[in-house]
């Protein structure tokens, strides 16, 4: 029991619904609606409002009477004790004192009841007499309900929603003036607990923050207090709130207003202000459930704590360095603050309507930040606002290129560390609001750049640069812009920032070629053909010279003109100052090679020579990248044109234009023929250190191969280096020679790069074998000598092969030893096997002359059966006539010789040929029908290479045979017969094309070239050669 408690209730006034001011009646005729609507005009004034106040226990809330009936009904019923009534007032405007007795605050309801009394026409409320007769004439309005829990000695103003009885209309509201009075009151209600209870917890913090400032040194730069209290301190303030009966809200309410008030004049971290902010974002914030009055208390302090970080976030570029992890760290604190705040949807009602969309306030925050920012930067610059650029105000135009690449690189960290935040947070594009909001400065600068005059040939240079690096910021802006979710509109400057540099770009691209132009003659200028250093192959001005060329490639990169069509123009422009640029650096290095020469040619400096044609291969490589697909695994270099990127341009130009497959053409042509340029500058170099080799190659190869008369054994081994040919007692051999290249070669792998030392090498086997051939050809004549000097070659391609670290595929076996080796297997070889080969390669001309069509015979042909006789061992053969011999020719006296060959294997043949009679006619078809039966062994017809040779000529007024064509039979496709009755009815019949021998046949070639001293080649030349080779 609570003694001496009173309820002090001001009734102030109410807002009554007009459809509830009275009864309304309504009639079915139309004139006695309009007579009752007059008299209720008549009658507004006459209407009288009161209200009926009483106590309510909470036992009797559920009550079925409570529900249907009124304080009077329940007074009788014994529900309450007393009905307390107001005046009547005709305005509902009271401002009635009532002084209520209460016995247990946190159990009792205040019930009030509104109610209209109408008057009696021609009286006033002052005459009514008796409760009866104003009941009867008082009309019910509607009535609240109000717990007396939340009511303290501090007075409070409610406004509280009237109902029907069935709660189900609202029927207005009523405004009171409460609070509790009496002895012990204050002590006992809310608020009197809640004052003990704040009294107690800012003892606490007081206490806990000198003990954590005592803890820390007046020089350690430590972050503000965490507010972590000892377990003592903790254990106190939930006992005492446990003890007072605080909810929950109340004690998160207490501990959010001290800490925020130490705040204010201390400051704690924002983390602690983001968990009080959270407890209390937890709890139900329904002001019929919780004290009015600390509710407000606590928006109060939310909207001043939202009102502080909003200042902070409008000026957030300014006070925050989105490049460092900590300041951004900071600036995150805020703004989750700002979104634990907005998550409490009661107090984002109590806000005014300005700051109740979160999108909105962030939005406007961005956009106030960049604003100061970008205002607080241009000042310090003090940069212009004149829209016109005079030839004494280019700082001005060097100030705005640092803002925007100051804002260019504030974007980028923008980009990383502070949008993903807004976008997480409040689903914001960041960067779409900074560059909405810097759009008018960019308006500015294109204003400025439209104005600028033609500057001074002095200033030119300095004015290119200055423009070109703020185009380039632009392009880097745009690309970020693009990039995010929101993009700009069309209409928007940046998107078309490239316009306001067209006029600049040739000048950009004369510009970059000038000064790569100065920087290679400077490069080279200072280059003294000496090694970076001991692993790199390079001087010094290739490094400078390759910086260049990379720096003009870096330029195209960052210009990317939007426009693919003006940037057809631009890039033909930079191609040529490329390749010109490199061509001129591989010129002017090699003039420092005329140092590495004496007087007389002879090369003194190598080193110094390796490393000029090192810078050139590096030129050449660059501008033309090399096939590595012969087995090398090293990446493929990156040339300029890969690097370049072009490949975009070229599909849109062919595609829109037709003129990209063109564009491209040009750009590989121009780099391939600079390439070559360089490469025939190179070839200079590499003829010198080939020359300087030859003379001793020379030298120690005439040494090595066997002279005339010296016939080395054929099992003497010539395919190792470290063994010497077994007939060479007193000459330098094969290993002298590759210590002779070991020694001088040395030079070269160590200095020069394996591209260049590969095509010496590839030199200096070239000319190794081609002076091989030189002596062979001069001293050399039998097989066995052209065997040895083969051997030599292949023994020399293994050196130059180096187990596949030196030449290989086809730099090795390049068309020059091809040739070689098959030269020297033809003289190596004994003269009965060539002659064997060349018969077969007759043969094969014939079949290649059978497989031709009938219209491509030039020569005619010759018809004739053939079959073999196994008892007599003879070739049966019947020439029976030539059919379409050319016009030119047509014959006076032709003829056809038959002979088997080789003849040297044919040794029971006459030595005279076989010979048909002349024919005498004049004609395209001779008729011949002779029979002929040439003696042949069985074993000879089986035997690759023996052929029977039918050789048709014809005989002129001057008493020479003509040649009019050849056709061979292969002896083992000849058929056998037992008998000649059988041979006679079944020979095989030929229909053979005429041929001439080419003149490309080596074989024959050889042989009547190189005549064999030996009896075969004798024999073959005067039988056989000799009269085919007059008619080639």
């Amino acid at each position: 029991m609570e003694p001496d408690i009173k309820l002090f209730c001001t009734v102030v006034g109410a807002e009554i619904s007009a459809q509830k001011g009275g009864k309304i009646i309504c009639f079915r005729i139309v004139w006695i609606v309009i007579t009752f609507l007059l008299k209720i005009i008549l009658q507004a004034d006459n209407k009288n409002w009161y209200c009926n106040l009483g106590i309510l226990h909470t036992e009797h809330l559920k009550n079925p009477q409570v529900q249907n009936r009124n304080l009077a009904d329940w007074k009788k019923e014994g529900l309450i004790h007393e009905v307390f009534t107001t005046s009547q007032q005709p305005d509902c405007r009271w401002d009635d004192h009532v002084e209520i007795p209460i016995q247990k605050q946190a159990d009792e309801y205040l019930v009030v009841e509104v109610w209209n009394q109408e008057k009696p026409n021609g009286e006033d409320s002052a005459g009514s007499k008796g409760l009866k007769k104003k009941q009867k004439e008082s009309s019910y309005v509607g009535r609240i309900f109000y717990c007396l829990k939340p009511v303290s000695s501090d007075a409070m103003t409610k406004t509280l929603d009237l109902f029907s009885h069935s709660a189900k209309h609202k029927r207005g509201n009523i405004e009171l003036l409460l609070s509790i009075k009496g002895k012990d009151a204050e002590k006992g209600s809310v608020s009197g607990k809640l004052k003990e209870h704040r009294a107690l917890v800012t003892k606490i913090v007081l206490h806990e923050s000198k003990e954590d400032s005592r803890r820390r040194e007046p020089e350690d730069n430590l972050p503000p207090w965490d507010a972590q209290m000892d377990p003592a301190a903790e254990s106190l303030i939930k006992f005492h709130a446990q003890f007072r009966s605080l909810s929950g809200f109340h004690q998160a309410a207490v501990r959010f207003s001290v800490l925020f008030s130490y705040h204010k004049a201390n400051a704690i971290q924002m983390s602690v202000l983001i968990m009080l902010v959270d407890s209390i974002s937890k709890l139900p914030l329904d002001s019929h459930l919780i004290d009015s009055a600390e509710l407000s208390h606590l928006f109060d302090n939310l909207q001043e704590i939202l009102r502080s970080t909003l200042n902070v976030l409008n000026d957030h570029l300014v006070e925050f360095d989105t490049k460092n992890a900590s300041s951004v760290g900071k600036l995150k604190e805020h703004l989750l603050l700002v979104k634990k705040l907005y998550s409490m949807q009661e107090f984002v009602n109590s806000l005014p309507s300005n700051l109740r969309s979160i999108t909105d306030v962030v939005e406007n925050s961005i956009q106030k930040s960049v604003v100061s920012w970008y205002s607080m930067y241009s000042a310090s610059l003090s940069v212009s606002s004149s829209n016109e650029l005079d030839e004494s105000s280019e700082e001005t135009l060097a100030a705005l290129s640092g803002i925007f690449k100051h804002v260019l690189n504030e974007c980028h960290a923008l980009r990383e560390n502070v949008a993903p935040t807004f976008m997480k947070l409040f689903e914001v594009d960041y960067l779409a609001h900074v560059f909405f909001t810097l759009d008018s400065h960019f308006e500015h600068v294109a204003s400025l750049l439209k104005s600028i005059p033609a500057f001074k040939a002095s200033k030119e240079d300095r004015l290119l640069g200055v423009t070109y690096q703020l185009y380039v910021t632009f392009q880097e802006l745009k690309q970020l812009n693009q990039a995010s979710v929101k993009r700009f509109p069309e209409e928007q400057q940046l998107n078309s920032c490239h316009l306001w540099f067209i006029h600049f770009v040739g000048r950009w691209i004369n510009l970059a070629t000038t000064k790569c132009k100065k920087g290679i003659i400077e490069a080279i200028k200072d280059d003294k053909a000496i090694a970076i250093t001991e692993d790199i192959g390079y001087s010094s001005s290739l490094v400078d010279t390759m910086t260049l060329l990379h720096n003009m490639v870096v330029f195209w990169k960052q210009l990317k003109w939007p426009d693919p069509e003006q940037a057809y123009s631009g890039l033909s422009v930079l191609i040529v100052s490329i390749t010109d640029a490199a061509l001129y650096y591989a010129v002017e290095v090699f003039k420092k090679a005329d140092k590495c020469f004496s007087k007389d040619g002879k090369l003194v400096s190598t080193v110094q020579l390796c490393i000029i044609l090192n810078n050139m291969q590096a030129i050449r490589d660059k501008l033309s990248p090399p096939d590595l697909s012969d087995g090398i695994s090293e990446p493929k270099p990156v040339g300029i044109i890969d690097e370049l990127g072009l490949q975009e341009l070229f599909d849109w130009l062919e595609q829109e234009k037709g003129i990209g497959l063109k564009l491209k053409e040009f750009v590989n042509r121009s780099m391939h023929n600079t390439a070559d340029d360089i490469h025939n500058k190179m070839s200079i170099g590499i003829s010198h250190l080939e020359k300087q080799y030859i003379p001793v190659i020379r030298k120690f190869t005439e040494d090595i191969l066997p002279k005339h008369g010296e016939a080395p054994s054929i099992e003497a081994s010539y395919n190792s280096f470290t063994m010497k040919i077994d007939c060479l007692t007193d000459q330098q051999g094969l290993q002298h020679l590759e210590e002779y290249f070991n020694t001088t070669l040395k030079v070269l792998s160590e200095n020069l790069l394996f591209p260049t030392f590969k095509l010496v090498m590839k030199k200096v086997w070239e000319a190794t074998l081609k002076i091989l051939m030189e002596i062979g050809n001069t001293h050399l004549t039998k097989p066995s000598q052209w065997q040895a000097c083969r051997d030599i070659a292949l023994s020399l391609k293994e050196y130059f092969h180096a187990e596949g670290d030196g030449l290989i595929g086809d730099d090795l076996d390049s068309p020059a030893f091809k040739t070689f080796l098959f030269e020297v297997n033809l003289r190596s070889q004994p003269t009965s096997s060539l002659v064997l080969k060349c018969c077969s390669n007759l043969a094969a001309q014939q079949m290649t002359a059978v497989d031709l069509p009938t219209n491509q015979q030039q020569f005619g042909e010759l018809s004739l059966t053939i079959g073999y006789l196994k008892t007599s061992s003879v070739i049966e053969v019947k020439v029976l006539e030539a059919r379409n011999i050319p016009v030119d020719k047509i014959c006076f006296m032709p003829s056809v010789e038959l002979q088997l060959l080789p003849s040297i294997l044919f040794e029971d043949n006459p030595k005279e040929l076989y010979r048909t009679k002349k024919y005498k006619q004049q004609t395209q078809n001779p008729q011949f029908r002779e029979t002929f039966q040439i003696p042949s062994h069985s074993s000879l017809m089986q035997l690759e290479g023996t052929i029977l040779s039918l050789v048709a000529s014809n005989y002129d007024s001057t008493g020479k045979d003509n040649f009019l064509g050849l056709c061979v039979v292969p002896c083992n496709i000849i058929p056998c017969f037992v008998d000649a009755s059988e041979l006679g009815q079944h020979p095989m019949m030929l229909n053979l094309p005429l041929f001439h021998i080419t003149k490309s046949d080596v074989l024959l070639e050889l042989v009547t070239r190189h005549q064999r001293s030996d009896e075969v080649a004798s024999e073959l030349f005067t039988t056989f050669v000799k009269k085919l080779k007059a008619n080639l």
